[in-house]
């Protein structure tokens, strides 16, 4: 019978995307408009924009604005055709062929896991065509900090209007607004003019009740808007146009609106194996190469001003290794010939690690995410409704609300804790190829977390949920640091992948507490109603 249902669902789901993806094949031909082969590409341009990912995407498309300039995007992968990569059920559900095949070096402090995986998309778009649509920003402190160690510029005052002039809110309809007492301030966001559209869906499982009223009952402090303060309780909008509930990213809000511009061209297949430098190390263009060719598909772009590398975590620190910038001695393993040597390139990789807590519920509330699978007539009445008006259950991505919570929340002994970080000599958990310069840089985050983790103005654990029993929940502002350094035996291998997970021992400590904490949260008066039973 389970299995009858699934077919049906899915043949139902089937014909509602066939109807919906009507509308799509316009925009996917405008998406290939500027898109060119090697042969096309120019010898010079103003500028070259390596990494068309949702960084890339949108420096050309403020770089072209001005039609006298002429901007090339290179990218490693394909745009995605399949419209699929825009329905909410892409929030969970992608093709592996959209992210690089890479994984990591074995992890001791995960009991020496083999071959972790690394996610990052290889796709025109980059993350913001792979990723579970979840529209939400880093609390105020987290950008002060940024701030302290850099430049005021990245202080919460001086990156917020840049959040307002990207996204705009598409306000949740009324009566499941009040219904879950979903809130928010329009005041967060910008014109409905920006690029990105944010919104709720049509639908929410009753079961969110009673995990919110749950936090609650830990005395969780609920915000009106998270887009404003990221700590606490709160809602967030999926990162999805109101009207199409469609992936609203990069591709969309960025690419599409001006494929049409001359001076702009999309170089898709193609990887970037060095910036070029002139003998006084300016930059002046890139060698290139087809993904899946030989070294007789390698040619040069010239760039008359800037070439901006936006390569992703991944690969842009192996990009300027492979060009000579980076820590002399890996350079020098490599045979590459040093043009500056950069300690940091490569170092100070931090990854929130994700963990699953996972939960039966014997009492249930009823409809309920099992219930697409357990009830027919709320399946098929759910595929109706997608079919009809894109509304109801099927417009659900992972989740819109959740909590982002300090450390003295989840730990009665919080300040045990902190007097730990204080009291740890950096060299004994940092990577061995750090050195005293990316040690005393370290310090200096450290003792910024310090401070963090002893207030309320910075979430540890990041805990989303979603009526369902089991949901991942991530560790924020983790302690240890890993690296991301060229393979020396091949340069144009992917590169080495150390995350260093839980090598300060702070974080598997934080895990830990986590975990206690969603005990405590289970055992609360709300989530007793459901009869959760860990698993």
């Amino acid at each position: 019978m389970a299995s009858s249902l699934r077919i049906l669902a899915n043949f139902v789901q089937l014909l509602a995307l066939i109807r919906v993806c009507a509308a799509y094949p316009a925009d996917l031909t405008d998406l290939h408009k500027r898109e060119i082969t090697a042969r096309q590409a120019s010898e010079t341009y103003d500028y070259v924009v390596v990494g068309g990912g949702q960084a890339g995407l949108v420096v050309a498309n403020r770089l072209s604005e001005d039609p006298k300039k002429t901007v090339l995007v290179v990218e490693y992968g394909y745009i995605e055709n399949n419209p699929a990569q825009e329905e909410p059920s892409s929030a969970t559900s992608w093709s592996p062929r959209l992210l690089y095949n890479v994984t990591s070096v074995p992890l001791p402090g995960l009991n020496n896991l083999q071959n972790g995986p690394v996610y990052a998309a290889a796709v025109v778009g980059g993350g913001s065509t792979v990723n579970g649509m979840m529209s939400e920003r880093g609390a105020p402190e987290n950008y002060d900090n940024w701030a302290k160690l850099s430049d005021e510029g990245w202080s919460w005052k001086g990156i917020l209007p840049y959040f307002k002039k990207a996204t705009h809110l598409a306000p949740p309809a009324a009566e499941v607004a009040q219904e879950y007492n979903i809130t928010y301030d329009l005041a967060a966001y910008g014109k409905s003019t920006s690029p990105i559209e944010v919104s709720y869906p049509s639908f929410q499982y009753p079961g969110i009740k009673n995990e919110v009223n749950g936090l609650l009952q830990l005395g969780v402090p609920k915000q009106k808007e998270g887009a404003f303060n990221a700590v606490g309780l709160f809602w967030f909008p999926g990162l999805l146009t109101g009207s199409g509930v469609t992936r609203s990213y990069a591709v969309s809000g960025y690419y599409r609106p001006v494929a049409d511009r001359t001076n702009l061209h999309l170089l898709t297949g193609h990887r970037v194996n060095e910036v070029l430098f002139d003998k006084t190390k300016r930059a002046t263009g890139v060698a290139i190469q087809t993904r899946d060719g030989g070294d007789e598909t390698i040619t040069t772009v010239k760039a008359k001003r800037e070439i901006v590398l936006s390569a992703g975590f991944l690969h842009t620190p192996q990009i300027l290794q492979r060009s000579g910038v980076g820590p002399a001695d890996l350079l020098k393993a490599a045979g590459i010939p040093v043009v500056a040597d950069l300690p940091g390139v490569g170092a100070n990789l931090q990854d929130h690690s994700g963990f699953a807590h996972n939960w039966r519920f014997d009492t249930d509330v009823t409809p309920n995410p099992n219930s697409m699978f357990t009830d027919t007539a709320f399946a098929q009445w759910a595929n109706d409704l997608w079919a009809a008006n894109r509304t109801g259950p099927r417009s659900l991505t992972v989740g819109n609300v959740g909590a982002w919570l300090p450390l003295p929340v989840i730990a009665p002994d919080y300040k045990d804790i902190v007097a730990t970080m204080k009291a740890q000599d950096p060299k004994t958990h940092l990577p061995k190829t750090y050195d005293a310069t990316l040690i005393a840089g370290y310090k200096a985050q450290l003792a910024l977390l310090a401070k963090a983790y002893s207030g309320h103005g910075t979430g540890v654990l990041e805990l989303p949920f979603n009526a369902r029993g089991s949901a991942i929940m991530a560790l924020e502002h983790p302690l240890s640091r890993g690296t991301i350094r060229l393979n020396t035996t091949d340069k144009y291998a992917e590169p080495i992948v150390d995350f260093n997970t839980f090598s300060n021992p702070v974080d598997p400590l934080i895990v830990a507490r986590s975990w206690q904490f969603v005990r405590k949260w289970m055992a609360t008066p709300a989530m007793t109603e459901l009869s959760p039973v860990e698993i």
